[in-house]
């Protein structure tokens, strides 16, 4: 066994790139350079976002290692070390092992949780990972453990490149937290997107409609990009209030973005001609054919000033609406990428209050914001599409929110379905935050329960083509939602449990 007290390790989170070897080498060398300049004898830190055996060992000051085995023998500063890769090595001096785990608001770094026995270096990779119809975040925050399990060094969890010297015998660096992550993550992730995906740097063009939605995508842009970059494009018709564009005009005017004004009614009153000259009747477009057809102008408009511009369009939608299908296929369900899509609007209210707290005076116009009571809440600007006069949004605040969380990070919809309708018969649910919500929204009456978790389950499954046509967005809300099953169109036919649940509720 060498003696610890004489070895000073680099320990590296370096940004990495899932699709450039060269990025990743030239990350590699600014932490060898590093570990030069800070008299290391090793360096240590992950050479992958998805490998958690590919830990990168390099030796300084004439130091030397041999492979053995799931272990590596170090001969530096006149001893000889051996260092193990794999967890719970108790026959070795220290353990250096990778969590390639990608940044959740729920998740707990997988090597974390492992009891450790000799000195412990976990390493965590700074980055972004792009497949798919996903976008994670890699947020570093690499620890480094003596052989108690005490925390005796930790790095930057702020998504940013970090190297520390660390030697077990002394007291090292604990660098604190990020303080308000959510809005890190998205931040630095979409700057990394658009480096890696959109190295061209265009302009990101937005809808910008004067709800919560849009406000808090146009701020990230704004954050991750600056406001050259960001055009905002408030697509009126005359169902769209006096408030909502004000509060486009006041947020545009708050984040120095420039902010086009128009009305799409012209495209819209086109649209009902053309129907005309097919042989359709007048009042053919009306009801839902016409919220989908002011839909699928704006996305069409958006697209058309993208193109004139140079640009991509920026999606708005958030989980709730992704997961119910609440959007329009080819309208406002388009765009390179969601930067909000896996955050409820819950989590949404908890960004919007963490961006005005950075500020002296709110970005995000307060009248978006609900303000929550004993009794519910008070709303002066609740969310709505403003495709039709007086239109809501038809979720249940809060209550939904929770309720889509939990069928999409289960283990299956209709399994969750069940234990929450179980929950419901036992009133585990009575007297809990959601709780609440649900004697809000009327939802203690059985019935009104029932019909609506049916109105939310078959929403879903009918929604399957459009989130398979939706563009990628940035997966933080849990692990669950970056390894989700995949989808599966068509009706699926309720299990026998919940048939048989779903009979007792609608029986009391």
């Amino acid at each position: 066994m060498g003696d610890l007290s004489k070895l000073k390790i680099a320990v590296g989170q370096p940004e990495l790139s899932f699709s450039s070897a060269s990025a990743n080498e030239r990350a590699r060398e600014r932490m060898v350079e590093h570990a030069v300049d800070a008299g290391a004898d090793l360096l240590v830190m992950p050479g992958s976002l998805v490998d958690a055996h590919d830990v990168h060992l390099v030796v300084l000051n004439d130091s030397r290692i041999d492979v053995a085995g799931n272990a590596v023998n170090l001969e530096a500063c006149g001893e000889t070390y051996r260092i193990g890769l794999e967890p719970d090595d108790a026959k070795c001096d220290f353990s250096v092992l990778c969590d390639v785990a990608p940044f959740t608001l729920s998740g707990v770094p997988s090597a974390e949780t492992k009891a450790h026995h000799v000195p412990t270096i976990v390493l965590r990779p700074v980055g972004m990972r792009n497949y798919d119809k996903n976008v994670l975040a890699y947020d570093g925050g690499t620890k480094v453990y003596n052989a108690d399990g005490v925390l005796i060094a930790a790095l930057q969890d702020d998504f940013e490149e970090d190297i520390a010297l660390v030697q077990f015998s002394e007291k090292n660096t604990i660098q604190e937290p990020v303080k308000d992550k959510l809005l890190a993550a998205l931040v630095k992730t979409l700057r990394r997107f658009d480096e890696q995906v959109l190295p061209w740097g265009p302009k990101w063009v937005i809808g910008l409609s004067g709800g919560l939605d849009s406000s808090v995508v146009a701020v990230l842009l704004t954050l991750a990009f600056g406001p050259d970059r960001v055009l905002g494009y408030n697509l009126a018709t005359h169902f769209n209030s006096e408030a909502t564009k004000a509060n486009a005009a006041q947020l545009a005017e708050a984040l120095g973005i420039q902010l086009r004004n128009g009305s799409i009614e012209p495209l819209v009153t086109a649209t009902g001609e053309t129907l005309s000259q097919y042989g359709y009747a007048d009042d053919a477009m009306s009801g839902l054919v016409l919220e989908n057809v002011q839909a699928r102008v704006r996305g069409h408009i958006l697209s058309t000033f993208a193109a004139v511009e140079g640009g991509v369009v920026a999606n708005n939608g958030n989980r709730v609406e992704c997961a119910l299908g609440y959007a329009t296929l080819y309208g406002d369900a388009i765009g390179a990428l969601a930067p909000i899509g896996d955050l409820t609007k819950v989590r949404l209210f908890e960004l919007a209050h963490i961006i005005n707290g950075d500020r002296e005076s709110a970005v995000i116009p307060e009248n978006l914001l609900p303000r929550v009571t004993d009794a519910g809440y008070d709303w002066e600007t609740p969310p709505s599409a403003e495709l039709a006069d007086g239109q809501r949004d038809p979720m249940k605040w809060f209550y939904h929110d929770w309720l889509i969380e939990q069928l999409l990070d289960g283990p299956s919809i209709d399994e969750v379905a069940c234990d929450v309708m179980e929950r419901y018969l036992s009133d585990r649910l009575i007297g809990t935050e959601v709780g609440k919500w649900m004697g809000f929204y009327g939802l203690d009456d059985p019935k009104a329960f029932a019909d609506d978790l049916d109105w939310v389950l078959r929403s879903m499954r009918t929604a399957a083509f459009k989130r398979i046509q939706a563009p990628p967005a940035i997966r933080i809300a849990s692990p669950a939602s970056i390894d989700a099953n995949p989808e599966v169109q068509g009706a699926l036919e309720p299990s026998p449990r919940f048939r048989m649940l779903e009979t007792r509720i609608r029986a009391l």
